[in-house]
C-alpha cells in the first residue's frame, strides 16, 4: 500500500510538472492578437508615442538616453519624459536616435500630481505646490496639463482637485496606478515576464470603469482630454537604497500609447514636428490604444456630414445626416461601443457605421473578449450648437480674479508699525535698506527687497530671503490682502500670514501661505485668505485672523533655485472686505 501511495505522488507530481509547463509554453508562445479589417482611408497622418517617463534626473532606473533607445526599440515616434518638478532633460529635446523627444515634468501640488507638457522654457522660478497656480504656470509657459494617476491608491497620489477651473486633461490609463492595483500579484508575475513580458504586464490590468465614469461626468460640462501615461520609472523600490530593475522601459513603452491624428505628416524638423504632436495632445486628436495586446495604429472613428470629416477631439456643427464610421484594423471578434454622453448608443462586431441622432458627447471603446481593459478608448468628438460650445469653453477656462473688494483699508491705516525689515539666512544676502522712496508705481514710495538665495546643504537645509512686518494684530472680518507687485524677472514669491498656534514648533506660529508669481510690469493682486494653506504637521486646522503675529514676503529654495539673485518691489499693501 505504501508503495502504491508514493506511486500516486509521484505520479501527481509529474501531472503538476507537465501542467506547469504547458502552461508556461502557452505564455511563450503567447503573442499579439491579429488584425482583420481594412486600412484607415480617413486622410488623416498618424504618430503613436508615450508620455510620462522618469529617468535618473528624479526618480527613474535608466539614464534618458536608455529610455530613448527603448522608444526607437518599440517603434515610437514621440516620447515625452517627464522628471518629477524639473525641466533638467530639456538639452535632449529634438529628434533623438530617430524618436521626437519631447520633455515636460510631473509637477506635485496639494491637490495630486499634474503632468504639464509644452513648456516652452525651464523657468527660473520652481513650480508653486498650489494646483492653480501650477495651471496657470504651464499656460504661461505655452504647455498645457493633466491630472497624473488621478485613482491612485495611493491617497498622496490621488487627484482632489476636480473642481478646479482650467481646461485640463485627464490620465485614464496610468502605469504606476496599474501596478500599484496589482499589489503583491505585481512580483508572481516576474515569472511570466521572463518568459513573455507584454502578456505578464498585460495581466496586471484591471477595468477602467471607475475613471471611464468620472471622466463622462466632466465631459458633460466640458471638453476633456483623456491619455493614457506610462509613469515609466524602469525599477521597483525593494528598500530606499536597494530597487530591482524591472519593468524594462522596452516593456512599458510598449504596453500602451497615445496615438495621434495629425495636421500634417511629420518632416523631420524637430521644431516644427513638436509643435504638430504637441497640437494633437493638446487638442486630444488622439485614442489610447492597448498595443501589446494588439497594434493600434490603424484604427478609425470619424463624423461625416454636410460635406465635412470630422475625427476625435473636434467639434461638429449639428447638421442632419451625421454618420459616425468606425473600424479600421481591429482584432479579430473586437466589439466596438459607441457611447452618447457616457451611455451605449451602440454595438457592433469589428465595424460599426450608424446615424447620430442629436447634440451629445459620442466616444468610443473598443473591448476584446477575454480583456477587463479596452483595447481602444478614444478621445470624444463633441456636437453642438455654436451657442452651447461657446457655454463648454466657458466651463474650461481658467478662474478669473477674485471679485472687486468692497472696501480696501491701506496697512499703513492699521493701528501699528508697518514697516518692514529684510531678513535672510546665513548662506543668502538682502539688502538691508527697504524703503524705496521712488520705487513704487508713479514715482511712489515702495517696499524693497534686493537679495541673492544661497544653496541649501547637509548643515542648512533651508534658504531664504524675505521681508517681515512682527506686528502682532487683530484683522478678523476680512477676506483677504492686495497689493501691488514688480520685479526684475520672474520669480516665485510665497506671501506669509502667520497666527498664533502654541502646538507649532515654529516658536509657537503657524505660517500659512500663497505663491505669487513676479513680473517686470505692475500688477495688483488679491489673496483671498480662503486660498491660503498651511504645511504644518501641527495646524490647529484655521487661519486665526485675530491672531496674526507677522506678515511675511519670502523667496526660498522651493520657490527659486540657489543663485537666483534680483530686486522685487511691494506697493500699495491692504486689507479688504
Amino acid at each position: 500500500m505504501a508503495r502504491l501511495g508514493g506511486r500516486f505522488v509521484a505520479l501527481l507530481l509529474v501531472a503538476a510538472l507537465a501542467l506547469v509547463g504547458l502552461s508556461a509554453l502557452r505564455v511563450a508562445r503567447w503573442h499579439p492578437l491579429p488584425l482583420v479589417g481594412e486600412e484607415p482611408t480617413d486622410g488623416y497622418p498618424r504618430a503613436s508615442g508615450v508620455v510620462h517617463v522618469h529617468t535618473t534626473l528624479s526618480d527613474g532606473g535608466g539614464a534618458p538616453e536608455e529610455t530613448i533607445r527603448a522608444a526607437r526599440a518599440t517603434g515610437l515616434t514621440f516620447l515625452a519624459l517627464t522628471d518629477h518638478n524639473h525641466l533638467d532633460a530639456k538639452p535632449l529635446e529634438g529628434y533623438r536616435e530617430g524618436v521626437l523627444v519631447l520633455v515636460g515634468s510631473e509637477l506635485s501640488t496639494t491637490s495630486g500630481h499634474v503632468l504639464g507638457l509644452g513648456l516652452r522654457e525651464d523657468p527660473a522660478f520652481r513650480f508653486s505646490g498650489d494646483a492653480r497656480d501650477v495651471f496657470e504656470d504651464v499656460r504661461d509657459l505655452g504647455g498645457f496639463s493633466f491630472a497624473a494617476h488621478p485613482t491612485s491608491g495611493r491617497p498622496d497620489l490621488a487627484w482632489t482637485g476636480w473642481e478646479l477651473a482650467g481646461p485640463w486633461g485627464i490620465e485614464l490609463l496610468n502605469g504606476d496606478t496599474e501596478f500599484r492595483r496589482a499589489g503583491p500579484r505585481l512580483l508572481l508575475t516576474v515569472g511570466p515576464y521572463r518568459l513573455n513580458p507584454a502578456w505578464a504586464l498585460l495581466r496586471t490590468l484591471r477595468s477602467p470603469d471607475e475613471i471611464l465614469r468620472r471622466w463622462d461626468e466632466m465631459l458633460a460640462r466640458r471638453d476633456v482630454v483623456g491619455i493614457t501615461g506610462a509613469d515609466a520609472h524602469g525599477r521597483v523600490p525593494i528598500t530606499k537604497t536597494r530597487a530591482l530593475r524591472f519593468p524594462s522601459y522596452q516593456a512599458l513603452l510598449s504596453l500602451a500609447r497615445n496615438h495621434l491624428l495629425l495636421e500634417r505628416p511629420l518632416t523631420g524638423d524637430a521644431a516644427a514636428d513638436s509643435q504638430i504632436v504637441l497640437s494633437a495632445l493638446r487638442r486630444g486628436r488622439s485614442y489610447i490604444g492597448l498595443d501589446a495586446l494588439a497594434p493600434a495604429d490603424g484604427f478609425t472613428f470619424t463624423v461625416e456630414g454636410g460635406g465635412g470629416r470630422w475625427t476625435m477631439g473636434e467639434s461638429v456643427p449639428v447638421v442632419r445626416g451625421l454618420r459616425a464610421r468606425i473600424g479600421g484594423r481591429v482584432p479579430k471578434g473586437a466589439r466596438i461601443v459607441l457611447r452618447r454622453d457616457g451611455h451605449v448608443l451602440a454595438e457592433a462586431t469589428e465595424r460599426l457605421e450608424i446615424g447620430l441622432p442629436g447634440k451629445a458627447v459620442y466616444r468610443v471603446e473598443v473591448r476584446v473578449p477575454g480583456w477587463p481593459i479596452p483595447w481602444v478608448i478614444t478621445n470624444p468628438v463633441y456636437v453642438f450648437t455654436p451657442f452651447e460650445l461657446d457655454a463648454r469653453s466657458g466651463a474650461a477656462a481658467f478662474a478669473g480674479p477674485p471679485p472687486p473688494a468692497r472696501e480696501v483699508f491701506p496697512l499703513e491705516s492699521l493701528p501699528g508699525t508697518w514697516e518692514f525689515k529684510a531678513e535672510a539666512d546665513a548662506s543668502s544676502w538682502v539688502d538691508p535698506k527697504v524703503l524705496d522712496s521712488q520705487g513704487g508705481p508713479e514715482g511712489g514710495p515702495a517696499q524693497r527687497l534686493r537679495f541673492r538665495l544661497g544653496a541649501p546643504d547637509a548643515g542648512r537645509p533651508f534658504t531664504w530671503c524675505a521681508l517681515v512686518n512682527r506686528q502682532e494684530r487683530g484683522i478678523s472680518g476680512h477676506a483677504g490682502m492686495s497689493f501691488r507687485l514688480r520685479a526684475d524677472g520672474v520669480y516665485r514669491i510665497w506671501v506669509q500670514v502667520r497666527d498664533r498656534n502654541p502646538a507649532s514648533a515654529d516658536e509657537g506660529e503657524e505660517w500659512w501661505l500663497a505663491s505669487v508669481r513676479t513680473s517686470p510690469q505692475w500688477r495688483e493682486v488679491r489673496l483671498p485668505f480662503d486660498r491660503f494653506r498651511t504645511i504644518n504637521k501641527r495646524t490647529d486646522g484655521r487661519l486665526d485672523l485675530d491672531k496674526v503675529q507677522a506678515l511675511v514676503f519670502v523667496l526660498d529654495h522651493a520657490a527659486d533655485k540657489p543663485g537666483t539673485q534680483g530686486t522685487i518691489w511691494l506697493s500699495d499693501l491692504a486689507l479688504y472686505y
